[in-house]
Formats: C-alpha cells, structure tokens, sequence
C-alpha cells in the first residue's frame, strides 16, 4: 500500500526554522511556459505552537518573504518538491498560504537598464533639438542577464543581440516577461538555476513510463487525436546576429498555429526545420492531461511514456509541458501531467 509522508519547512531571515508535517492540502503547478511556478498550502483551521498563532495575530510567527520547502513523497521515497518564499499569508480561516519559488525574489525591486543612455541634442548644423533623439545601441542576453540577476545563477541559450532593449523601471520579472513577448524567449527555473531560451529548447533526458491500467487515475482530459485530422501551421521565427528576424511558415495555412523560435538560422534551414515541425506535431497521439498518483515524479521538460496493455497500439512518449502536483486528507498524492509535443 502506498503511503504519504510529507515535510513542509519554513525559515525566516533570521534563521529560525520550524518543520510541519501536517497541513490540510497543497498544490504546486509548474510549466517552462511560466516563470514563476507556485504552491498553495492550507493548514487546519487551529494551529498554533507553544500557544502562539502562527500565521496571524500582531505577532505572527511566519510572515511573507519566509522561506519554504515542500518535500516528501511515498514512503521511503523523498523528493523536494518546491522551494520558494511566502507571498501571501490569508487572514481567513483556515489559513492559506500563496508561494511563489525564486521567481519572487525578481519582483522586489526595479532596473533601468541601460543605466544611462546617450542622447543626441544637436542636428549635424549645430542646432540645438526641442526633442533630443536617443542614441542607438545594443544590448546582449547574457549582458542584461549579468546585470538583473547579481545573484541568481542563470543559464541562457545563447548571448543573443536584442537590439536596441531597453528598460525602464520594471522589475526582473517583467523584463523577463518582455523577453518572452517581443522574443520568444521563455525563463523558468530548474534547481534553483533561471533557464533562458526557447520552448524547443525545453526537453531534458530524464524519462518515466506510466502504464494507463496502473498508475493512470484519469484519462478523461486526455483526448486520442489521428494525424490525418489535424489541421496545424507553423510559424518559425530566427533571430539573427544582428537583432534581424527571418519568419517562415509551413502546414496547413488555416489550421492551429504553433510559433517557434530559433537564434541565427539562414531561411532555407529555418524552412526546414518548419517542415520537419509540422510533420512531428501531426502526429497520432494524445493531447491533454493525465491524472496519475503521486510518482514516478515528474517535472516540465521530462518526457512521459504513455503505455497500455489494452490500446498498445497508442503507446508513445511525450514533452511534458506543465505538471500541477496536490496533495489533502481525503484526495491523497496526485499529479496532473499536461502533455505536449510527442517525441516517439
């Protein structure tokens, strides 16, 4: 029989630990598409330690910006699930905790990078300009990164040329933000180490097979698609060197759209790799969610080998885009695994 066990541990910045090992329910859920992943925890309705409250009252004894790690599993196994800091505490009853992991630690404060920018504020004749022009100039990944994230270790694709980037009075996290916007580029934290780079870039090695008759729970949320019914264009974009962009498309020119980004691919490469893409995203295979127990665990960019003694002719291993985790009283370990590209 499987049996959970689980730890959450809270430290605050002076150094003063506590370890719970009961709470009502939690909930994590992370994707490489989001930046911050997060967990919700809801602890019964009385608790308290040595007679003090302690999550609310004029002396709490956890407040926000205290760390917390989630960690546990099916005895005897124990894996850290989350690490991050309180960023809400509830004042209702029972008390309900909002984390976020390392993502937070990049909306405390503002950038305006860069610093200071030149300006032009004479025409070439010597007259004096009502509307000075801003100088032109270049930033790179790595740059911006080194300069946002004194300490936080990061890893970016490639020290990409952004062009004329500039930001003003925004935090890490809304640079980031734009980054994937006008970009492509998607950050997310593995490890406690910020990825940058493309979702394609996403995928890792490590890969677990779930038999649908054993350890899948639910399938209602997954859906079998045939490769012949699927209408799907791709859009791929390359950022060269020089901040240019090169976009193509391929696939059916009214069918979904998936857009892809590459750095310093010439067109002919950038159209065949959009052809390839369009052959490996129409595939005959599942789209959705499984519900399964708590482990074997898995993360986004893990591969999901979906197996069935009944149906072995849908076998298939799959990306993983996104993956929500929950645990409570009455519903037990379980994990949500969001599917993504099939990989085989």
């Amino acid at each position: 029989m499987l049996r959970p066990k689980f730890k959450i541990t809270f430290r605050k910045p002076n150094g003063t630990k506590v370890e719970l090992g009961y709470f009502t329910s939690f909930e994590i859920e992370e994707s490489y598409e989001d930046l911050t992943s997060t967990a919700r925890i809801i602890f019964p309705r009385k608790l308290t330690m040595d007679g003090k409250s302690l999550f609310a009252g004029n002396n709490p004894i956890f407040e926000r910006g205290d760390t917390v790690v989630i960690e546990g599993g099916y005895l005897p196994n124990s894996q850290v699930l989350f690490t991050g800091f309180i960023n809400k505490v509830s004042a209702n009853i029972p008390v309900e905790l909002e984390c976020e992991d390392q993502a937070f630690l990049l909306k405390q404060t503002k950038i305006n990078y860069p610093s200071k920018v030149g300006l032009i504020t004479r025409s070439k004749k010597g007259k004096l300009l009502k509307h000075p022009k801003t100088i032109p100039f270049k930033v790179y990944l790595d740059e911006l990164l080194d300069y946002m994230l004194p300490n936080i270790e990061f890893k970016a694709i490639d020290n990409i040329n952004l062009g004329s980037f500039r930001s003003i009075n925004a935090t890490p996290a809304q640079v980031l933000d734009k980054l994937k916007s006008e970009y492509g580029l998607f950050s997310y934290f593995i490890d406690g180490v910020l990825n940058v780079g493309f979702a394609n870039d996403a995928s890792r090695t490590n890969e677990e097979e779930f038999e649908m008759e054993s350890v899948g729970i639910n399938s209602d949320d997954l859906e079998y698609r045939i490769a012949d019914q699927i209408k799907l264009k791709v859009v791929a974009i390359s950022m060269m060197p020089d901040n240019s962009k090169i976009q193509v498309e391929s696939g059916d020119p009214d069918g979904d759209t998936r857009t892809l980004h590459f750095y310093n691919l010439n067109k002919t490469d950038l159209q065949k790799v959009a052809d390839k893409w369009v052959k490996e995203y129409k595939y005959s295979g599942f789209v959705g969610n499984l519900e399964t127990f708590g482990e074997p665990y898995v993360t986004h960019g893990d591969r999901a080998k979906i197996t069935s003694k009944k149906l072995p002719e849908r076998n298939g291993t799959y990306l993983i885009k996104a993956v929500k985790r929950s645990c409570s009283v009455t519903g037990g370990y379980r994990q949500f695994i969001n599917l993504g590209v099939k990989i085989a």
